[in-house]
């Protein structure tokens, strides 16, 4: 079965359409409910869809979280990559975009996409309850600190490589465990810590590599 869990690829745009709508409602339904409470005859429903259908595209309901997954991996890259390609663009001028602005744009990039986007919250959600996906969201994690460990070379040149990949690595990290707390817990008070999260991010970078 292919990574993002569908049996059948689609080759008509009806087909195409149908599967969208069955990961549209499986994301909706696993934002809403844990994995354990979700079934695959609630999927089906809230597609408006038999379902033969979804067990035409997925095996179980194991490969549609697995489909809700990617979704969420694939999104979370374009943010990434509307966020950070300006400045890696400019490769050694990465530092003409002020640091502060593009760690602040870039978490609230994140911010917009967790709270617009059901397959964002879905995975927050539920990926604790199928182990065997946690090491694609890692993949995500090593790739995102990657790109910012060569962003901090360009901001700070004279730097030590490892600390900087290091930094690079603890920012990706606390911000996502920011983001996830804030997601589950959706209160005042979560949403004015991701604010303190920037702040503490800058000063972090600072205090290790300015």
């Amino acid at each position: 079965m292919p990574p993002t869990g569908i049996r059948h690829a689609p080759k008509q745009e009806r087909s195409r359409k149908r599967l969208e709508s069955i990961v549209d409602a499986a994301a909706q339904l696993f934002a809403e409910a844990d994995f354990p409470n979700v079934t695959v005859e609630a999927i089906a429903q809230r597609a408006g869809t038999p379902i033969g259908s979804v067990y035409h595209f997925f095996e179980d309901k194991r490969a549609i979280f697995a489909a809700v997954m990617a979704r969420s991996n694939r999104r979370a890259r374009e943010v990434l990559d509307l966020v950070l390609r300006p400045a890696e663009a400019a490769e050694s001028g990465a530092a003409s975009v002020p640091l502060a602005a593009l760690l602040d744009t870039a978490i609230d990039a994140y911010v917009l996409l967790q709270r617009s986007d059901p397959a964002i919250r879905a995975a927050n959600r539920n990926l604790t309850y199928l182990g065997e996906l946690i090491a694609e969201e890692e993949a995500m994690q090593r790739q995102l600190a990657a790109r910012t460990t060569t962003l901090l070379a360009a901001y700070f040149p004279g730097s030590d490589a490892r600390t900087r990949k290091l930094v690079a690595t603890t920012i990706v990290d606390v911000v996502t465990s920011f983001l996830v707390l804030a997601d589950r817990r959706d209160t005042p008070m979560a949403r004015r810590q991701l604010e303190e999260c920037k702040v503490m991010v800058r000063l972090y970078v600072e205090a290790r590599l300015g």
